[in-house]
Parts: structure tokens; C-alpha cells; sequence
């Protein structure tokens, strides 16, 4: 209904509405109380206000204090958002549905629905001033997607109450999750509500759909796209989470951070920040004593220059694997007519940096077999250990101060393989094997799959960011991932005999090799399914031609019939009486056309008035379509001593913006010191429309073309208040 029928609703439109009608009725029918929550949230730190409309349902327990299903009804113009979040929405509403029809429950149930989430958290900005909300929920689980595929996954969790942690390790019926996926969110620049409400120290746990993340945000976040598996698995965990909740009391509060992650997704753990101080001494310590105690076996059976020699050979043969890798990657670029040219087929690079990873890896095995026998490397099980142990321990330890949330990934098969190789005699070459088999398969538990996702997660994700994926990425975090795997896999194999037909291998590699390049060569870069992203804009200043750019990652320039003429790459922003932003991208083109529609916004009233103790600005705006995000600027170097909305400096200028203002409009006051401001009549309204399928309003042109690409697509009117005429409308609400 939401992605489908409806579609793109964003704030403000006459869809967002319609959307919101919908939820309202369905919650009723489930026997919820609703009201809605109107309001102008306002976000000082961004100078940022908007008109909001929260869905806010109660189902009463035999306790006032409530558990909350979180999730958010618009969607970003340029897209219906199936994923981001009608599926949140969606299974919040059924979840609703099944724990309200349970008898005898303890706490109350609290669906809340905001608005705005797409337009800076505005929905959540305003729920939290609701004192009911503040005052009564205890604990909450937002629903949230970046993705419409694969088991959602537990990325957030907090603030500190651990208790919220435990319960999900104990009961969900589908563990998938990680604090890594916590240190990985909180550097990339996106936000969910969860990052308003964890403000207020409301505990929650945040759940999102992140495989096949290509639509998001895009037109091609449909309904179709999303898997049943995944809507499906989303809601059986937030019905068995939010029961047991009801089993436990939801008022305790504690500051303890976890660590937390899934067991291939059968089980999950999570431990206290004692525990992992716990594991990093153990890891550190009995990481030493194995080291110490591989290393003089080995010195004391082979010499300690072949000893020594062996773990150089070693760490030149893995500074060699990376390179390979990264000249793979970046000659596979060199080669096609794109910069990205695995975006739609990952997995064939990621084969091919597979296959040059073990070619130049036993290249290297290869090339020490010929050296003179004094020289020649060691070849024995503990000699993998011999490098890996300080590396290990040296990169853990630096995870537990950096990023504790990911230590695990690397202190658990450290303490595991200190504890088995320190228990092993040395001289066992079986026992050795058995050991270095534990150590494998603990940390291919926790590495594999998780790299695997995050590899397909990358790529989707720098295709959203405005630059050029540098070419050691993906050679890097398989690198992280090998440095982990590959000790323990060579420690089983690696033996004194001489290995039969190593020019089988040799060939067998080699086609690997051609295969895989040839695989990811012949790929298409980008297809109707994972298309490439760009971005379009227009900016109308009165008397003056329309500028439009268009920005890539990608250096092309394809347009359709219509598109204006003489484009030019630039670097700068374009030139306006205001600072207007430079577009991100690596790739910009710039382009003169005639001027567009005027400005879809009225002045209802402007006045400069002389008022005690300085002077008064006072302009009333009317738009004339919904949607719109208006912006007042200030001139230069001027600030107001107070001002009715919030504002922040933005090119060296205040201003306060105003998203999706009411139809009967939006009244902006800003008060001065003392004296006469005569750079006032240099003040100016900035107002954008986004371009959305939904409702009537700017249409992005039909010369974008769309089989292959998405756009986001925006017009910009810089509007002298002056210069217009007096629109007299209504009285303001």
C-alpha cells in the first residue's frame, strides 16, 4: 500500500498524507488508540525545522510504561521506499496487530509512526517533545532498512543497558548482528531515529534490512524487490523480542556497553565490558607465551637465521598478495570505459582478487623452493604462527582502544589459538594440525559471512558516496579477512614433502586467474537492477538563465534528446548573489538553459519595522506547492540577536531552514541590535523542490536518462522578497 499504491511520500505532500490516513486506520483496527502528534520539531545544531505529523498508538498494559515499535511513513522524494521504511512500517503495523491480541500483558505497547525521517530526523526531533512518549516509553525497537534482502540485522543497540542485549542473544528466532556493524554505522554519514532517541537515554535496539541495498533511495525501491524471507524474519524477531520484553522490567538501567554478535546465524553472543577486558589481557598475554614458545621450537629445530628468514619470506609474500590484488583491481579499471566497472557484478572481482591472491601466494611458496638449501624457507606447521601470533596481537589490541566493538573479530581466535598451541607439544605435527583446525573454524565463524556481506555491502555503499572507490579497498578488507583465515588453513597444510605435480597447480591457477579476469572484464558495469547513481540540479536566480549540473562518480555524460547544450566540466560552485553549494562528485558538468518557472512560493507580507532596541524583519511565505524546503539567508557577516526559527552558518551566512511548510505558510522574524541594518535589503529566500513522482509539483526533465541510472534531482530559486508583489492570503494558523 505504502510503496505501491501510494508511493513517494514525502514530508508534506498530499501522498505523506495519504500514507498517514492509512497507518492511522490500520492501527485502529487493531484496537490501538491513536492520535497525531502535529508539531514544528526543530533541530538548532542543523538550523532546521519542520512541519511534522507523528502517528503516536498506545495499546494498554496492566503497566503505564511502554515498549515501542519505532519506524517512519515517509519516504525520500526520488524514491517509494519499500525498503526505507514501508517494510518497518509494515511489520510494525502486523507485530502491532499480534502482541496486542495477547492477553495479560504487562507493559503497555506503544506503535510510533514518525514523519520526516528522511528529511533530517525532523519525526523523531518532534516525538521527543512529547511528554506522554518521553514520559512513558522504556524501551523500544526501531525498524529500519538500508537493504531489501537477507536476515535483518542488529546494527545499533543502547544506549548502554545491557539487559537489551542479552534478551536479543537469548530469544531471537534469527540472530544476525554485530557490534561491528555499530563501529561501521557510526562512520559512515547516515543516521536512523534511533540516533535522536538514544539522546534521551530511552534504550533501544535498532534493526534493519542491509542485503541488496542497490535501490535504496532510489526509484527502484519497490515493493517487488523486497524479499518475503526478509519481511518475514523482521517481524518474527520483533514479536519474539517485544514478548520477551514483556518478561522482563524494562525500567532497569544500566550504562554497560556489550559486545555482541551472531554464530553463523544459529545463536548469538553477547559480553560485558569486563569480559572483554578479560579477553584482551588473556589474548595479549597467552598470545606471548604461544609466540614465544612457536618461535624457540622453530629456532631450536631449524637455526635462527632460516627461522628468521622464513617469517621475512612470509611477510614479503603477503605485502606481495596485496599488491596483486590492488593491481587487479585497478588494472580491471584501467581497462574499461568506467571507473566502477564491478558495481553490478561484485562478485566476479572479488573472485578474481581470490584467484591473483593464491597465484601470487604460491607464486611465492614456488619461488622459495628454489633457493639453496641453507637458504631455502622452513617448511613446518608452526611457522604460519610464528608471523601471525604478533600480528594478531598487535591488531587486537589496537581494536580493543580504536573500535572496540570489532576486537572480537580478532582476540577471539587469538585467545583460541594461544589456549591450543600453548596445550600441544610443539614437536606434534598432528597436534599442531588439530589445533590450527579449532583455530579455523573459530575464525571463519566470525569472518567469513560477515565478509562476504560487507564486501556486497561496500560496494552498493561507495556507489551512494560522491567519490571514486580508491582500488585497495576490497583488496584490503579481504586482506583483514586472509590474515585471519589463512595461518590456520596453511598450518594444516603446509608439510616436509615435496609437493607432487606443482605444475598442475600451477596451470589450474593460472586459468583461475584468466577465467576470473575475463568474467569480471566482460561484466556490465551497471544494469536496470543496480543502476548508477547521479544527481541533477537547477538553480533559477530572477532575471538570469537556469544553471543545471549533473555530478557522477562516473565521468560521462549521456544525456537524452532535449538535454540543454554546451556542457562543460567544472570544479566550483556556480555563480549566484548567494553561496550555493558546490555538488560533491568527482565528475561535474555545467550547463546554461533558459530559465525555468518562477519561484513556486508567494509573499504573503514582508516588513523591516524599527522596534525598541533595534529593527525587526518579518516576511510570511506561502508555497505554492508541497514539499518545498525553504531557506532564509541572511547577508554576510550579519546575525540576528534573536530570530523566530533556529539558524546556523552556512557559507560564512545565517540561515534558517524551514522543511515542508504548511500550505497557509510559514512566518519568519529576526530581530537586530541598535541602529539601522541596510544590508537587509541584500536578505534572500531559498526555495527547493525535490523531484518526486507523488504529487504535482517540479518534475525532474525527461532528457535524464533512467534505464541505467537513477537520479535524485533538484531546482533552487533564489528569491529577492523584495522584488515581488504582496500575495495577500488568509490569516496564518
Amino acid at each position: 500500500m505504502l510503496a505501491g499504491t501510494i508511493g513517494s511520500r514525502p514530508v508534506g505532500t498530499p501522498a505523506n498524507a495519504r500514507a498517514r490516513e492509512y497507518v492511522i486506520d490500520q492501527l485502529r483496527l487493531a484496537g490501538f488508540d491513536v492520535r497525531v502528534q502535529e508539531v514544528d520539531a526543530r533541530r538548532p545544531t542543523l538550523g532546521r525545522t519542520a512541519h511534522v505529523s507523528n502517528i503516536i498508538a498506545v495499546r494498554p498494559g496492566s503497566r503505564s510504561e511502554a515498549i515501542g515499535l519505532v519506524s517512519h511513513y515517509d519516504s525520500v522524494p526520488a524514491g517509494p521506499g519499500a525498503g526505507d521504511d514501508a517494510l518497518g512500517v509494515g511489520v510494525a503495523l502486523e507485530a502491532a496487530r499480534v502482541l496486542g491480541a495477547r492477553a495479560n500483558r504487562v507493559w503497555s505497547l506503544m506503535v510510533l509512526v514518525t514523519d520526516g525521517e528522511e528529511a533530517g530526523l525532523m519525526g523523531a526531533a518532534g516525538l521527543m517533545t512529547d511528554r506522554d512518549v518521553t514520559g512513558r516509553l522504556q524501551a523500544y525497537i526501531n525498524l529500519e532498512a538500508i537493504g531489501s534482502a537477507a536476515t535483518p540485522m542488529l546494527f545499533e543497540a543502547g544506549p548502554g543497558n545491557d539487559w537489551l542485549l542479552r534478551q536479543w542473544a537469548r530469544v531471537s528466532p534469527h540472530p544476525r548482528g554485530a557490534s561491528l556493524g555499530t563501529e561501521i554505522y557510526r562512520r559512515l554519514p547516515s543516521d536512523t531515529d534511533f540516533s535522536i532517541l538514544k539522546l534521551h537515554d530511552i534504550p533501544g535496539l535498532n534493526l534493519a534490512a542491509v542485503g541488496d541495498s542497490y535501490a535504496y533511495h532510489t526509484a527502484r525501491d519497490t515493493p517487488e524487490r523486497l524479499s518475503a524471507s526478509t519481511v518475514r524474519q523482521m517481524g518474527e524477531q520483533v514479536v519474539t523480542i517485544a514478548e520477551a520484553l514483556d518478561r522482563t522490567d524494562i525500567t532497569q538501567r544500566t550504562r554497560e556497553e556489550r559486545t555482541f554478535f551472531d554464530v553463523a546465524g544459529r545463536s548469538a553472543l553477547s559480553y560485558g565490558s569486563n569480559a572483554g577486558f578479560a579477553i584482551a589481557a588473556l589474548g595479549l598475554v597467552l598470545g606471548m607465551l604461544a609466540w614465544v614458545k612457536v618461535t624457540a621450537h622453530l629456532v631450536r629445530t631449524f637455526g635462527f637465521l632460516r627461522t628468521l628468514f622464513a617469517g621475512i619470506w612470509i611477510a614479503i609474500a603477503a605485502a606481495t598478495v596485496i599488491a596483486a590484488m590492488i593491481g587487479a583491481t585497478w588494472a580491471l579499471r584501467a581497462a574499461r570505459e568506467v571507473f566502477h566497472p564491478w558495481y553490478a557484478r561484485p562478485g566476479r572481482l572479488f573472485l578474481l582478487l581470490l584467484a591473483v591472491g593464491l597465484m601470487t601466494a604460491w607464486s611465492a611458496a614456488r619461488l622459495g623452493a628454489l633457493l639453496p638449501p641453507r637458504a631455502r624457507e622452513v617448511r613446518h606447521p608452526l611457522v604460519p604462527w610464528s608471523v601471525a601470533l604478533p600480528i594478531w596481537i598487535i591488531v587486537g589490541e589496537l581494536a580493543t582502544w580504536l573500535a572496540p566493538g570489532a576486537a572480537y573479530l580478532w582476540l577471539l581466535p587469538l585467545l583460541t589459538a594461544a589456549i591450543v598451541l600453548l596445550a600441544v607439544p610443539s614437536r606434534s605435527s598432528i597436534g599442531v594440525r588439530a589445533a590450527s583446525l579449532v583455530v579455523l573454524v573459530v575464525a571463519a565463524v566470525l569472518w567469513l559471512r560477515d565478509t562476504s556481506d560487507l564486501l556486497r555491502f561496500m560496494v552498493a555503499t561507495f556507489g551512494r558516496l560522491p567519490l571514486v572507490t580508491p582500488v585497495f579497498v576490497y583488496a584490503a578488507l579481504i586482506s583483514l579477512a586472509g590474515a585471519m583465515i589463512a595461518p590456520p588453513f596453511i598450518s594444516m597444510l603446509v608439510t616436509q614433502r615435496p609437493i607432487e605435480r606443482p605444475s598442475l597447480i600451477t596451470s589450474l591457477l593460472l586459468l583461475a586467474v584468466a577465467g576470473t579476469a575475463g568474467a569480471a572484464y566482460l561484466a556490465p558495469a551497471y544494469t536496470h537492477e543496480e543502476p548508477l547513481r547521479r544527481h541533477a540540479r537547477v538553480m533559477q536566480e530572477p532575471g538570469k538563465s537556469a544553471v543545471w549540473d549533473v555530478a557522477s562518480i562516473e565521468p560521462g555524460l549521456d544525456l537524452g534528446e532535449g538535454a540543454p547544450a554546451g556542457w562543460q566540466p567544472v570544479a566550483g560552485a556556480p555563480e549566484a548573489s548567494l553561496p550555493i553549494r558546490r555538488l560533491p562528485h568527482p565528475f561535474v558538468f555545467r550547463a546554461s538553459a533558459p530559465a525555468i518557472e518562477s519561484a513556486p512560493i508567494g509573499i504573503a507580507s514582508l516588513s523591516v519595522d524599527p522596534v525598541a532596541g533595534g529593527t525587526e524583519l518579518s516576511i510570511s511565505v506561502v508555497p505554492r506547492q508541497p514539499g518545498l524546503v525553504l531557506s532564509f539567508v541572511l547577508p554576510a557577516g550579519l546575525r540576528p540577536a534573536r530570530a523566530s526559527l533556529p539558524g546556523v552558518i552556512r557559507s560564512e551566512r545565517w540561515t534558517a531552514t524551514y522543511v515542508a511548510p504548511p500550505s497557509d505558510g510559514v512566518l519568519f522574524r529576526a530581530s537586530f541590535g541598535p541602529g539601522p541594518v541596510p544590508a537587509l535589503k541584500n536578505f534572500r529566500v531559498l526555495a527547493t523542490a525535490q523531484g518526486s513522482t507523488a504529487d504535482r509539483g517540479w518534475q525532474p526533465p525527461s532528457w535524464l536518462p533512467r534505464e541505467r541510472t537513477v537520479w535524485t534531482a533538484e531546482a533552487t530559486w533564489i528569491v529577492d522578497p523584495f522584488s515581488l508583489p504582496i500575495a495577500p492570503v488568509p490569516p496564518l494558523r
